[in-house]
């Protein structure tokens, strides 16, 4: 509990342009990530954008004290066309869903937990899927990190 609380705090911490200034800057393969991986997380944030998904985002991706990938796209404002920039101050109303996927993705990184399992493995009652149609499927963790399709 104490080690998943740590996390969740670095994550938000990291996440802080300030604090992104502070660590070295180095390329994704030297920490050992998939630089082809990361581009295609550019890809598709690009083409969220591009739908009017998502106005822009600011994702920075830190590991062994190195900012592997720290890249700012879309808009501050979709209307004017602003430029997302890399230092942007995001107001977020609830930070549970955000706390609880790294705790997951820890545990998962732990090999404690596995994205394709049904949430019933880990919890007594199931929650059930809200705006998402009725199926024999079981909920599936990894569900719980995404938003339904509206």
């Amino acid at each position: 509990m104490k080690r998943t609380l740590i996390a969740a705090l670095a994550a938000f911490f990291i996440s802080s342009p300030a604090l992104a200034d502070a660590f070295s800057v180095g390329p994704p393969d030297k920490v050992g990530l998939s630089a082809e991986r990361l581009n295609s997380l550019t890809s598709a944030l690009k083409a969220e954008i591009e739908r009017d998904r998502l106005p822009g985002a600011v994702v920075a991706v830190a590991r062994k004290g190195q900012l592997a990938y720290f890249e700012a796209l879309g808009y501050r404002d979709a209307a004017t066309k602003a430029p997302m920039p890399r230092d942007a101050i995001f107001s977020i109303a609830s930070m549970t869903k955000p706390m609880v996927s790294v705790a997951i993705m820890m545990l998962h990184d732990e090999g404690k937990l596995f994205l394709f399992d049904p949430v019933g493995k880990y919890c007594r009652s199931s929650p059930t899927q809200v705006g998402v149609e009725a199926t024999n499927a079981a909920m599936r963790v990894r569900f719980m990190l995404t938003s339904p399709k509206v």
